[in-house]
């Protein structure tokens, strides 16, 4: 499967590893070697939705760690890192 960009829409996304950091309270979380989706074209990373509820099942939902990201269209397709658990939004 092919998933474009939501940036660029030129390039792909494709699998990578990238480390992992967010400021939880007075704490920073790293983790090295996240899985996460770039692309090969723009260099747009977004972290992999299955991993990050990993991480949220160690931390707690109070003070989950999820990125923000803007809000798609309806006509974009869904990406691989939109798989997996999804967050509830209120």
């Amino acid at each position: 499967m092919n998933y474009s960009c939501p940036r660029c829409s030129m390039g792909q996304l494709r699998p990578a590893r990238s480390t992992y950091a967010h400021r939880w309270g007075a704490f920073l979380l790293t983790r090295p070697n996240f899985p996460a989706w770039r692309c090969d074209c723009c260099g747009y990373t977004r972290y992999d939705v299955v991993a990050l509820a990993e991480i949220e099942l160690l931390t707690g939902p109070e003070d989950s760690p999820w990125e923000p990201f803007a809000r798609r269209l309806p006509r974009d397709t869904e990406g691989p890192a939109e798989r997996g658990p999804q967050r509830w939004s209120f």
